[in-house]
């Protein structure tokens, strides 16, 4: 379970979050709200990639900056820029090695990136970008699965691929997206980011 514990955060001066206190529990959860109203910074904070400006993130009541947590964590999020030097290959390489997880090459298959993971990141398209970006956060199968947009650009095959991996995903999975989702097994809970900047104790 992912705890926000008086977590207050401001970026370029604008104040995001004050105080705010919030228990995600449930399975699955969609973050919506209008452009630049915190969904990205949200996900950055519950990653441990932000440092909040007070408060405490925490999940399963470890602090997310803690690197023992952040291995139980994956996310995939326009701000966080993969290595462009790199291809597709060496970086899911890496990135397994450094998880000890398998490369796993049905699923990669199944979002029809097989053909490209000898390109260089800087030369894939959006839609091949958004898949690796969405196979980093993925493949460690993590208990807290963190995606911000997961269906930008993404071909109509792929974005079937992704939704059911959704429904049967065994951790927690929290989005940021402005379509309406539906799944069939899991429940969608849906959170207005207005909401959560009202939770001030």
């Amino acid at each position: 379970m992912l705890t926000f514990a008086h977590v207050s955060h401001s970026f370029a001066q604008q104040h995001l979050f004050a105080d705010l206190n919030m228990q995600f529990s449930a399975p699955r959860i969609q973050l919506y709200g209008a452009n630049g109203s915190g969904k990205t910074t949200l996900l950055l904070l519950a990653a441990g990639l932000l440092t909040p400006s007070s408060g405490q993130v925490l999940f399963e009541q470890q602090n997310v900056l803690q690197p023992t947590a952040k291995q139980q964590i994956g996310i995939s999020a326009s701000k966080i820029q993969l290595p462009e030097f790199m291809s597709a290959q060496a970086l899911l390489n890496f990135h397994c090695h450094q998880h000890q997880c398998p490369v796993d090459a049905v699923l990669i298959d199944q979002l029809a990136l097989t053909p490209f993971l000898h390109t260089k990141i800087a030369d894939l398209s959006l839609g091949n970008y958004k898949k690796l970006s969405l196979l980093t956060a993925l493949l460690h199968q993590p208990r807290l699965l963190l995606l911000d947009e997961p269906f930008n650009g993404l071909d109509e095959a792929s974005r079937q691929v992704l939704l059911q991996l959704l429904d049967e995903y065994p951790g927690q999975v929290i989005l940021a997206s402005h379509e309406p989702l539906a799944l069939q097994h899991a429940p969608l809970q849906q959170i207005a980011i207005e909401q959560l900047k009202g939770m001030a104790a």
